[in-house]
Parts: C-alpha cells; sequence; structure tokens
C-alpha cells in the first residue's frame, strides 16, 4: 500500500577501527548474536560453542542472550527513540543473516515472553516495534510518516483517522509532528490523487470557515463527514 521514503531505524553498529572493512564485511561477533542456525540457535544462548574464547564481563554478560533475545532488545531500543525496526536491516552488515535465519527469529518472536513485540506490514516489509514503549497508533504514524511516499502518507492518515476515532482530518494538521509537510507540498499531493485509482476514496471537504478537511468515502459517508467537519471546526467552539 505505500512506497518506501526514508531510512528506518536500524540496529546501532559497533564502532570499528577500520570503518571501510566494517562497511563491507559482517561483524561476525555481532552475527553470532542473531543467528538461529549452526553457532547459536533460536531459544538456545548464544555462549555454547565448545571453543574457549578470553572476553571481557560485559560482552560475556551480552552473549548469555538468545538470538531472539538480542533482537527484542534491539526493538525495544528503537522504539524508545521513537522509531520502527525494519526486519530486512537484518540482511545487511554487521549482522548478514539470511532469509532462514531471519524467518526462524520472526516465529521466536511469537512466543509469550515478547509480547510486547508488535509488527506493522508495508509492500511485504515488516517494521517492528514494543508497545511498551510506542503506542499502536504512533508506530502506524511513524510506518506512514517514514516509510511512505507522500501520496500514500496523507491516504494512510485520513483512512487512519476515519476508522479509528472516526472523524475527518483537518488538512492543517498534516504540517504538524511527525510529518511536516508544507502546504505546497500538500496541494500538489491531493492534486496528483484526484487522478490516481488507488486514492480515489479521498476527499475534501470544508467548513463553514472555509477550512479543509479530509475523509475517505469509504469509510465515513459525505454526511456524517460534513457533519463532523463543522462540529470540529466551528459548532464546538460556538457551543462549549
Amino acid at each position: 500500500m505505500m512506497i518506501e521514503q526514508n531510512a528506518s531505524a536500524s540496529i546501532p553498529q559497533d564502532t570499528a577501527d577500520d570503518t571501510d572493512i566494517a562497511l563491507e564485511q559482517p561483524d561476525i561477533s555481532r552475527r553470532r548474536w542473531l543467528l538461529p542456525l549452526s553457532e547459536t540457535g533460536v531459544g538456545r544462548s548464544a555462549n555454547t560453542s565448545t571453543d574457549t574464547v578470553t572476553v571481557e564481563e560485559p560482552v560475556a554478560e551480552i552473549a548469555e542472550l538468545s538470538a531472539e533475545q538480542h533482537l527484542a532488545n534491539a526493538i525495544r531500543q528503537c522504539s524508545k527513540e521513537g522509531e520502527l525496526l525494519a526486519i530486512s536491516t537484518l540482511y545487511d552488515a554487521p549482522y548478514s543473516l539470511t532469509e532462514e535465519d531471519i524467518a526462524q527469529l520472526e516465529t521466536a518472536l511469537k512466543r509469550d515472553e515478547f509480547i510486547d513485540i508488535a509488527h506493522l506490514s508495508l509492500n511485504g516489509e515488516d517494521y517492528f516495534y514494543s508497545d511498551e514503549f510506542m503506542s499502536d497508533n504512533f508506530a502506524q504514524l511513524q510506518l506512514l510518516n517514514r516509510h511512505a511516499d507522500i501520496c500514500t502518507a496523507i491516504a494512510g492518515v485520513v483512512r487512519f483517522e476515519c476508522e479509528t476515532y472516526p472523524r475527518p482530518l483537518k488538512q492543517s494538521m498534516l504540517m504538524s509532528e511527525p510529518f511536516h509537510y508544507t502546504a505546497s507540498e500538500i496541494e500538489d499531493a491531493l492534486t496528483l490523487m484526484k487522478t490516481h485509482p488507488d486514492f480515489q476514496d479521498i476527499q475534501q471537504i470544508l467548513a463553514s470557515n472555509n477550512a479543509p478537511y479530509l475523509f475517505s468515502n469509504t469509510l465515513m459517508s459525505y454526511g456524517k463527514a460534513r457533519g463532523l467537519t463543522e462540529w470540529i471546526e466551528v459548532e464546538q467552539h460556538e457551543n462549549p
């Protein structure tokens, strides 16, 4: 339904002495934390190797966590920072996991101990967050804001408002947090949306003071949208 626009939150990488090498090659020590196959295994601790390795105590403590616990903690950290974690980032260095690795990790995250871990999907991509640190509504807005083009984002938030509350969306709200679109960007997008088949349900309606609102005619009738628009914009202030 949406098109990726900005870079997603990713798990912070270790600072390497040689930046170029770190970017080009997987960091094997970090990869092992999230590798659910031969070296660790989903549901098993990451320090089960028979090799004798001398490590500092903090690293040893981190290694005691299973691969899925490391991933869950990374998701929670991203949520604390107000970001979603795109699971596709695990394909890249320093983790360089395979599709099978990631599929096993996603399955493991469905266990009860990870009940706070939730996800949203966009164009076949999974984005994870912790509802302990990020509300479902904010996660949906961030998905639209970070990973959608402006037309898809506007349509998504309008449908979200109509379905969730339900109410039409005051058009000027798109200029506020978290979108910060300009008035001209919004007008240009709405012009494009009028002729695009994916956005034919998005309609504009004016209050009696000419303030523009947006609604989805598949989720809300014109009459209800008109009544709510007038109440939100004018009548509630005249009759507190």
